[in-house]
């Protein structure tokens, strides 16, 4: 299973290594995976989308990359 991670931000969990228009964030078995995401997210306001905490917020490209490099850091621990 393998997670990535869209300029808006959002979350796909998908059994797909390459996902067009994403970044792979992460990969492991399923419920390993979804655990570490789901308690690492940040969850939007819908109650089911799981974001990658201050891309959304970003200003530029630069800014929201440095977010989903810091948040692949923080899954793998």
């Amino acid at each position: 299973m393998y997670a990535h991670c869209y300029r808006s931000g959002e979350i796909e969990l998908s059994r797909k290594s390459d996902l067009s228009g994403a970044i792979c964030i992460g990969q492991g078995q399923k419920a390993d995976l979804v655990r570490r995401v789901e308690a690492r997210a940040r969850h939007a306001h819908d109650g089911k989308t799981l974001l990658v905490p201050g891309i959304p917020e970003a200003q530029s490209n630069e800014e929201a990359e440095q977010k989903m490099i810091e948040f692949r850091a923080f899954l793998a621990q």
